[in-house]
């Protein structure tokens, strides 16, 4: 007995479902005698391409076609019922050379036994070789009069373009799940099988827009019960419910991995297929996306959603419930995962594994996103630590103030009659010496300005182009008032001046530790771990060359990272890279 989709394999293209704008074009060729000499039929899998192929090549050759398709009963049909010899199927997969091509390309001269057009239909045309396509080329752009050609293919961008430029195309669509539900009913109908309508639906959903693919489903199903329902049709394809499906969701979704190893294990003792399992729950999370993205009316009304009834309310509920970013991270990793669960031995240990990570990832994504909010609204720190934190803050200056020692400042040498570069340095001195060593003064008194040990570090006045300099010191003599200012408070004090929330953050971050050094041709912010990434943002750098415009100095800020922490990082990868017994480090 045969199997249902070739049982009821459509004859004519009455009999065709789903693809009416392809079917009505071919009709009218035929009504109208405008045959093309080749053809391209390109689609996913059992949606008709070769069974439109094999009623076109007969009505073309029928003698009286009834409304395109083939009548069946005038001496052509009869006889392509029995042979086939002017209408030749070739499967590509199998003979795909350029020996096979070459014989094609030889016996379209000869002319058809019984009837007009002798029709070849190529199936699988994709997987031709390159010089199969080549030999077969000149021959399908000019064929003989009596010959067609037909090129069925899942797969058209393989095709080259050449080939592509040659034929009429036509794009077979999936079948949609009413039209698809409605043929299963048809068929049961006939073959007085007993079903319930959720169970068609059903049915046609797992076909997924395929009527092969449907109707091998059906065909398993025809004996299952008595009666096909919704569970027999569950149970026996070792697909997880719809409940089951939405809860393992919900779980996922609220990076419950409690909750999600338990709707797994529960879907593997009902005897689930982790594939199937897999499938339905990334159907299901395109359905609470395409449900967040649209809205509830044009999702369902739409025809949008692939979903059932009964889960439609815990779709749209789904979909008020959680953000677009957790739907459509989720939606992204369980692809990655059902393409590796094809070739997984374990395919529990798999998906509960890549459920695992996916929830963890989610958590973190969701713990960072807070962070980085909290930091941006400038609440990273705890009410009671800033607390604590201003509170200690008096005993610390006054600690610092106890162990600073005042250092005298040299006199400044004359300025040049013409600045040398941009910061207008002053020339050398003939006779530059070291400074002297620091006399011991008394501790700080009343006269004595209470400032901290950095603000009092300077230098005198050296003259000449300065090149480099220790973290946090410079010589900014743009003005005789700046003499022996370091430039790092210079832009300190810019900042406070201007007092807005871009300038206070920069502040913030300058205060962590941020060193400042001078470069032949950027002023370098040797920022430390923890700020390097806020230092790197381009409005921080905006803020900064602001400061140094301020102040006259025309070379451009620059942030760097200290040598010791790349360094450190280097170390810290290669460990990660070669282990830890295989990085050895040399002083």
């Amino acid at each position: 007995m045969a199997t249902l989709y070739r049982k009821y394999r459509s004859n004519t293209f009455d009999e065709v479902i789903g693809q009416d704008p392809i079917v009505t074009t071919l009709t009218n060729q035929i009504k109208l005698g405008r045959i093309g000499h080749a053809y391209l039929f390109t689609g996913s899998r059992g949606v008709g391409k070769t069974s439109c192929a094999r009623i076109f090549a007969r009505a073309v050759n029928c003698l009286h076609p009834v409304n395109g398709s083939p009548c069946g009963e005038c001496e052509v049909c009869k006889r392509l019922a029995i042979d086939n010899v002017d209408i030749i199927e070739m499967d590509a997969a199998s003979n795909n050379g350029v020996d096979d091509a070459r014989d094609i390309r030889e016996k379209v001269k000869y002319l058809p036994v019984a009837c007009k057009y002798k029709v070849y239909i190529i199936d699988e045309v994709h997987m031709l070789t390159g010089g199969a396509f080549n030999a077969l080329l000149k021959t399908i752009e000019e064929p003989p009069e009596h010959v067609i050609f037909i090129l069925a293919t899942t797969e058209p961008q393989k095709l080259p373009q050449t080939i592509l430029s040659r034929c009429i195309r036509f794009d077979f669509k999936l079948v949609p799940i009413d039209v698809l539900a409605k043929h299963i009913a048809n068929i049961y109908d006939k073959e007085g099988i007993k079903y319930t309508e959720e169970a068609a639906e059903e049915i046609a959903r797992l076909g997924e827009g395929s009527v092969r693919d449907a109707l091998s489903v059906a065909d398993t199903l025809a004996s299952a019960a008595a009666e096909i329902t919704t569970d027999v049709v569950l149970a026996l394809t070792g697909a997880g419910d719809t409940g089951a499906i939405a809860k393992l969701f919900d779980c996922t979704a609220s990076c419950d991995l409690k909750g999600v190893l338990t709707a797994i294990d529960g879907l593997v003792k009902s005897g689930k297929s982790m594939a199937a399992v897999c499938r339905q729950l990334i159907d299901y999370t395109r359905n609470v996306l395409v449900c967040k993205s649209v809205g509830r009316e044009a999702a369902v009304n739409g025809g949008i959603i692939n979903a059932d009834r009964t889960s439609l309310d815990t779709i749209i509920g789904a979909a008020d419930k959680y953000a677009m970013s957790d739907i459509s991270f989720i939606l992204s990793e369980l692809g990655a995962a059902e393409n590796g669960l094809k070739y997984s031995v374990n395919p529990r240990v798999f998906l509960e594994t890549a459920l695992v990570k996916l929830v963890c990832g989610n958590r973190d994504q969701k713990d960072l996103l807070k962070r980085i909010a909290a930091l941006e609204n400038n609440s990273a720190i705890p009410a009671e630590q800033k607390k604590n934190k201003v509170e200690d803050a008096p005993s610390a200056r006054a600690e610092t103030v106890a162990t600073t020692t005042v250092q005298p400042q040299k006199p400044s040498v004359a300025k040049a009659a013409k600045p040398t570069d941009d910061y207008d340095y002053l020339p050398p001195p003939d006779d530059y010496y070291p400074p002297p060593p620091e006399p011991d003064l008394p501790p700080p008194s009343e006269t004595v300005p209470q400032i901290s040990a950095q603000a009092l570090r300077r230098k005198p006045a050296v003259a000449g182009k300065v090149t480099a300099a220790d973290e946090g010191e410079f010589w900014h003599l743009k003005a005789s008032a700046e003499v022996g200012l370091e430039l790092f408070g210079q832009i300190v004090r810019t900042l406070r001046r201007s007092g807005s929330t871009a300038q206070n953050r920069v502040m913030r971050l300058l205060a962590r530790d941020v060193k400042v050094k001078e470069r032949d041709e950027y002023i370098a912010f040797v920022s430390p771990d923890d700020v390097f990434l806020q230092m790197g943002e381009k409005t921080v750098l905006d803020v900064l060359d602001a400061a140094l415009d301020g102040l006259g100095v025309k070379k451009r800020a620059v942030i760097e990272r200290t040598i010791d922490d790349m360094f450190n990082e280097d170390i810290s990868r290669a460990k990660d890279t070669f282990g830890v017994d295989g990085v050895v480090v040399v002083d």
